[in-house]
């Protein structure tokens, strides 16, 4: 009958929406559920990027009291505890050497400063020297290798080759164009180390007036070299490359001409010609790059 089969279509229509309105409440609770747990995983701190765990003021002074009374053996006990506890921290391994030192066991106090220095402690070779409590080690065969692993925690740039990639350019430099009479004025570029040679620092100054430098560094949390370079007339520009078949390849951005408000897509290769000359070419894009025009092209020849 009709009113029978209404009623069947109204109850099948109401179970269909009840099983859809389920349906719709479950997909809902499982992407509220998802979306919960990955908002507590972001909002959760890295074990990697947690602070290394401390000592109190309390262990610290135990320790130091022991090693400043030349109680060595206790001093040894001490700190070879807190190494244990605390293993992100080179420090103890530099005072159980000192311990050691003093205990006249040589062999293990150079390696306990091997481990120190391994970790980053930033003890200077002189300090190293002057330290009384290392006495015993100086006539050690590897004493030498000890100097050298903390000065490279110490001045990292005058032990990793990549900050002597652009060594070539150092020099004091008669600049001038390429196509320029060589009886012609030339500009001076002088380039010098800086800062424990991590800075390959650029003076450059022209008979017109115009002068500006720029700061170089081979920057190790990009694997990349910078360079920022600033003028007389406000001039800044900012490049990032690398040592490309043996010459620097560098790209970023220049002020736009003429005052104008925004950047230019700029390309600056200088190249190793030889050990007394060096080819510095710039090149700007008007189409992001895909295309690039002669800014200028110059020839460095060192200076006798």
């Amino acid at each position: 009958m009709p009113w029978k089969r209404a009623g069947a279509d109204g109850a099948y229509l109401l179970g269909t929406l009840s099983i859809g309105v389920c349906d719709v409440f479950h997909k809902t609770r499982f992407l509220f559920v998802v979306a919960a747990m990955l908002i507590t995983l972001i909002a959760r701190p890295s074990r990697a990027q947690a602070p290394p765990a401390q000592p109190s003021a309390d262990e610290l002074r135990r320790a130091s009291a022991l090693l400043t009374q030349g109680d060595w053996e206790n001093a040894l006990d001490s700190y070879t505890k807190l190494a244990n506890k605390y293993p992100a921290l080179p420090q103890f391994h530099y005072r159980i050497a000192q311990a050691l030192a003093e205990l006249k066991h040589v062999d293990a106090a150079i390696a306990e400063l091997k481990r120190s220095a391994a970790g980053g402690m930033p003890v200077t070779a002189s300090s190293l020297t002057a330290d009384a409590h290392l006495t015993s080690l100086k006539s050690h065969a590897n004493w030498p290798a000890v100097l050298d692993a903390f000065d490279a925690v110490t001045q990292p740039c005058m032990h990793d080759p990549k900050f002597r990639e652009f060594d070539f350019w150092v020099g004091d430099w008669d600049v001038r164009g390429t196509a320029a009479a060589p009886g012609g004025p030339a500009s001076r570029n002088n380039i010098t180390l800086e800062d424990n040679g991590c800075v390959v620092m650029e003076h450059y100054t022209t008979p017109s007036g115009y002068q500006g430098q720029s700061f170089n560094i081979f920057d190790r949390s990009v694997a990349k070299w910078r360079q920022t370079w600033i003028d007389n007339t406000g001039g800044q520009h900012d490049y990032r490359g690398e040592l490309v078949s043996g010459n620097m390849v560098l790209v970023g951005d220049t002020p736009a001409p003429n005052s104008a408000l925004g950047r230019v897509p700029t390309r600056l290769t200088l190249f190793h010609v030889s050990k007394d000359s060096v080819r510095q070419f710039s090149e700007t894009s008007a189409d992001g790059g895909k295309t690039w025009q002669t800014a200028y092209d110059l020839m460095y020849v060192r200076r006798r």
